[in-house]
């Protein structure tokens, strides 16, 4: 492989640029995951998106339960048929879907409120 004097030029160009310390100096230091982006008034807080959103779980989860239940029982019926792998997968999802509402159902409330407040911290 071989590159032109221009390609070469234009490299060695790119990185006296990149790694000369003016360049360094010019532009501040980035730190994305400390920087603060303020609240928006016409967008809810960061608390309330993540309440909104812990609220929504359990909605979602049943919502896709029944979607899930309403497939089967349309395969069981000879409506619209599955592939066997399909219609297994479907039964597995069911399961697990019912194990993540329990566990959502079982879990104490002063939990949640934990889990909440430390990811709006993550987030702010």
């Amino acid at each position: 492989m071989t590159l032109s004097l221009r390609t070469i030029a234009m490299i060695a160009a790119a990185t006296a640029a990149v790694s000369s310390p003016a360049a360094a100096q010019e532009e501040p230091e980035r730190n994305f995951h400390k920087r603060h982006i303020p609240h928006r008034p016409d967008r809810p807080s960061i608390r309330e998106q993540v309440t909104q959103k812990h609220a929504n779980r359990r909605l979602h989860l049943q919502r896709h339960l029944s979607q899930l239940k309403n497939t089967i029982s349309e395969h069981t019926a000879g409506r619209k048929l599955l592939s066997d792998e399909d219609y297994n997968r479907h039964l597995k999802f069911v399961q697990g879907l019912h194990r993540k509402l329990a566990a959502l159902e079982e879990k104490d409330p002063r939990i949640a409120q934990l889990e909440i407040e430390e990811e709006i911290e993550l987030q702010e």
